[in-house]
């Protein structure tokens, strides 16, 4: 059970080193660095966990569910004063707490040995990730853009 999450760790990593090293005197900077942080840590610990798992196994599921967790406490822990930036994180966050939720109910169909809802939670989890790619490439364009005065 792949993610999309794991699509996009390198390309935030190098942005997120660029951007500590311009200014952190900016607040867009800081803030932006400060996302990319989170959005790439959940990302290489998504692929980590995924391509260690056992294709979807139950121990790869509750990691994940772990993960998406820690992901939401981090970014919730970051104060965003930038609309922009403000909107990208509401949008990780109903990404990243649709998955935590989705991700219990794969744990519990699993154990109760109920197929048919695995079936449709991958789906659905399929669906709440999907937006993943434009997001993390609309942040990093955002981010890369020189902030107006």
């Amino acid at each position: 059970m792949k993610f999309r999450v794991q699509q996009v760790g390198i390309v935030g990593t190098a942005i997120a080193a660029s951007l500590l090293m311009v200014s952190c005197t900016s607040t867009k900077v800081s803030q932006c660095a400060s996302m990319i942080k989170v959005v790439n840590q959940t990302v290489l610990d998504t692929k980590a966990t995924t391509e260690a798992g056992t294709n979807g196994g139950l121990p790869t599921i509750e990691k994940l569910v772990e993960i998406f967790e820690k992901a939401t406490k981090d970014l919730n822990s970051i104060s965003v004063s930038d609309e922009k930036l403000k909107t990208y994180k509401s949008q990780f966050l109903t990404m990243y707490q649709g998955g935590t939720e989705i991700s219990k109910q794969l744990v519990a169909s699993i154990k109760e040995k109920k197929s048919t809802k695995v079936h449709e939670g991958l789906r659905k989890s399929r669906n709440i990730f999907s937006p993943e790619r434009d997001l993390a490439t609309g942040l990093t364009q955002y981010c890369k853009a020189p902030e107006k005065s």
